[in-house]
């Protein structure tokens, strides 16, 4: 498998890149994310930290202890080296890091969250990533960043997988009020689509709680049908059904 650790926007196998976070058309990267082989992003790597937990657990069950070994050691460097480049102090949140320039990004990004949900966060790291819920929390849910730059994966746009994702993060740490509200609010957003139209889509407005989706950067298609909708509004079913009449 993976025999590259480095906090890089792409792992590797041989000389073969594999793309692993799913995203296409941002700005977050630059115009239309030209520069995205300069970044190292939050997303991907909180991704690559929880496959190498995994890794090590799917090794320790098969009596493999020297592979178990390798896959925490190259976890507990990745988490040292996420909250060392990723980590933005001063604005509370993690974002992507330039490798080229050695700076850090400021573009406000749904994967900020990511890190909560893979284990990676500190209390008070989660505390100041939850605070920064107003600059993406909209009617509908989360929104993928505050910029409305016209892309699938901007403001006001949004998706159930980031949505899960933070949603999840917000609940293990115990910010399980927030996570509840996030989570009927995007519940609602595919119940009012659904009303309308009669299917589930692939991505949803934010601002206006719908799946009125106008697309003007990259990909304009709002596809039905969309099998991770389902299965997020399902996790997001069962979380508020467990906490009903929690405090």
């Amino acid at each position: 498998w993976y025999r590259g650790y480095r906090l890089t926007g792409k792992s590797y196998r041989g000389d073969r890149a594999m793309p692993e976070s799913g995203f296409d058309t941002t700005f977050r990267f630059g115009a239309f994310s030209g520069s995205t082989i300069d970044y190292a992003p939050v997303g991907l790597n909180s991704l690559l930290y929880r496959y190498a937990l995994d890794l090590s657990a799917f090794a320790r069950r098969l009596g493999e202890r020297a592979a178990a070994r390798r896959w925490a050691a190259a976890a507990a460097a990745r988490k040292r080296a996420i909250n060392t480049y990723l980590w933005n102090a001063r604005l509370g949140q993690y974002t992507d890091y330039d490798f080229v320039t050695g700076k850090r990004s400021h573009y406000a990004f749904i994967t900020t969250f990511y890190p909560l949900w893979a284990g990676v966060a500190s209390r008070a790291q989660a505390r100041a990533v939850r605070d920064n819920l107003p600059l993406f929390e909209r009617k509908g849910g989360l929104a993928t960043s505050d910029y409305a730059s016209g892309a699938q994966w901007d403001a006001p746009f949004g998706w159930a997988p980031t949505n899960w994702l933070a949603v999840a993060g917000l609940e293990a740490y115990g910010y399980r009020a927030a996570a509840r509200r996030i989570a009927g609010k995007f519940i609602a957003t595919v119940n009012r689509g659904f009303a309308h139209q009669g299917v589930i889509r692939e991505k949803y407005n934010m601002d206006t709680g719908s799946a009125h989706v106008r697309i003007t950067a990259g990909y304009t298609q709002n596809e039905i049908g969309f099998g991770w909708t389902n299965g997020v509004y399902v996790k997001m079913a069962q979380l508020l059904a467990a906490h009903t009449g929690a405090r």
